[in-house]
């Protein structure tokens, strides 16, 4: 019980801090859709961040909490501290180099990606790639803080990130170009601010003691031994955006802008409640495993997966019934026409579904790391991932409709597959109870789904209203009725 109550508490503090970071990040959407609309200058930034997004993830920045906290915990705390900065020291100065060479060949990216002005590329891919390097110091500083189950400074980070880039956004708002120019240097500022400077302190606070420590290689070798399977393959719930900018650059222009704002709306959810929950009960999971409590580790995994579930289900059922009314009321406004609404709309209507294995994955990807199992999932992912991009090449129907569905079933494919091979020590996660919560959960989606349609009201607020409430009391109902396993909303004997 005790373990539950601080992870509460943890979760709640990160949820409260993702929360304020996703829904700046929306009001940053907001403003770029307001400012740009769906144009090539938009197109360009997304463009700009494919080989830094890349870069960071295939450096394992992304897994750095995820394969840095199961090294650090084998540690005494003795050791622990030279132990942690001759890492810091060693795979910055790796990271640095590696953007430097990346940086070398911008002109030559500028060309395999097509975009229309090289030019105009280079200046905003320039300040975006060497962000990347503060963005990989702050994850190691991060998985610090982490470990020893401190969330508030690195919470703090995408706080600072976002605010800056929508400064740097709104003061070069004169046209769609200097905005983009202003939001890529708002993300080398907000970088160095909040995921260097910050992070720097709130290590500190953390009980790390800053000296001069020189990096081991046999410390690299073991970080890179426990991260190669995140280097060399990455998995469809990590290059699905990735996927869609590099086909979507061969569509019409915008195409790349239109899923972008889609997405970040699909992603909201994900980022506030699935990747809390994720972040915050990693270590917990990581204990549990260590202290060899593996019934009590195993029910955590599945009450997350089921709450994720009908939770977040729940919300892509509200996306799905008002897919025009959000688009409309959340973008619709200065160079974001209405012609931009029905177009992001459509394509929103089909990756509201990722809500669902996006909040999963949180969970399971977790689930396997914490075992040091990383090759399984990742090999999965990976041949997924493989076959997907097959699929985008050979298909006749090249659109972003055609090309957001086959990805949005990527997504559910993987998270399935994790899913039915997850087991703890031989203790499957799968049983017939979580699919019994599934299937009820599935029932309360559809019936939630039907009974919001049926309500229509001309009224855009009430009509959203209605839908809110409708799913919301219709999920809360069915749920005391049904009686779940693995979700408690009310006391039992």
């Amino acid at each position: 019980m005790q373990n539950y109550k601080k992870l509460m508490g943890s979760i709640s503090i990160v949820t409260a801090s993702y929360a304020a970071s996703r829904l700046l990040g929306f009001f940053r959407e907001i403003l770029l859709a307001k400012w740009t609309g769906v144009s090539g200058a938009t197109d360009t930034l997304d463009l700009a961040f494919i080989i830094p997004d890349f870069l960071f993830y295939l450096s394992a920045g992304g897994y750095l909490a995820i394969t840095l906290i199961p090294l650090m915990s084998s540690k005494s705390e003795e050791k622990l501290n030279n132990y942690f900065l001759s890492l810091l020291y060693g795979l910055s100065l790796v990271f640095i180099l590696f953007s430097a060479i990346v940086f070398l060949f911008r002109y030559q990216l500028s060309e395999v990606l097509n975009v229309e002005s090289p030019a105009f590329f280079i200046e905003i891919f320039t300040p975006i790639i060497f962000s990347q390097i503060f963005f990989f110091i702050g994850a190691i500083l991060m998985s610090y803080q982490y470990l020893k189950e401190n969330f508030l400074f690195a919470s703090l980070a995408p706080l600072v990130y976002n605010s800056t880039i929508i400064f740097f956004g709104w003061i070069n708002s004169s046209s769609p170009e200097s905005t983009v120019k202003g939001f890529a240097i708002g993300t080398l500022v907000g970088s160095i601010i909040g995921h260097l400077i910050i992070q720097v302190i709130g290590a500190s606070r953390s009980g790390l003691k800053y000296s001069f420590v020189p990096p081991r290689l046999r410390y690299l070798k073991e970080y890179l031994f426990i991260s190669l399977p995140l280097v060399v393959g990455q998995s469809i719930a990590v290059i699905d955006e990735q996927l869609f900018r590099i086909f979507g650059s061969m569509l019409t222009v915008g195409s790349v802008a239109t899923f972008r704002y889609a997405r970040r709306i699909a992603i909201l959810p994900v980022g506030i409640i699935a990747q809390a929950i994720g972040v915050a009960s990693y270590p917990l999971l990581a204990r549990l495993f260590k202290t060899d409590e593996i019934g009590e580790l195993v029910l955590l995994v599945r009450k997350q997966l089921s709450y994720l579930f009908l939770f977040n289900g729940a919300v892509m059922v509200f996306c799905l019934g008002n897919a025009e009314s959000i688009i409309s009321i959340i973008y619709e406004r200065g160079a974001f026409n209405s012609t931009n609404t029905l177009t992001v709309a459509s394509i929103f209507s089909i990756v509201v579904f990722a809500i669902l294995p996006w909040s999963m994955n949180q969970v399971l990807t977790r689930s396997y790391y914490v075992q040091k199992l990383f090759w399984f999932p990742v090999i999965s992912g990976t041949v997924i991932s493989i076959l997907t991009t097959i699929l985008l090449l050979v298909i006749d129907n090249k659109d972003a409709q055609t090309y957001a569905l086959l990805i949005t079933l990527s997504l559910f494919v993987y998270s399935i597959y994790l899913l039915i091979n997850l087991k703890v020590k031989n203790i499957k996660v799968l049983n017939l109870s979580l699919v019994k919560d599934y299937i009820k959960s599935c029932a309360i989606l559809i019936l939630s789904f039907f009974l919001s349609e049926l309500l229509v009201f001309e009224g855009t607020f009430i009509q959203l209203s209605t839908s809110f409430v409708s799913i919301v009391g219709l999920t809360f109902t069915f749920l005391v009725l049904l009686k779940f396993e693995y979700i408690n909303i009310t006391k039992r004997n």
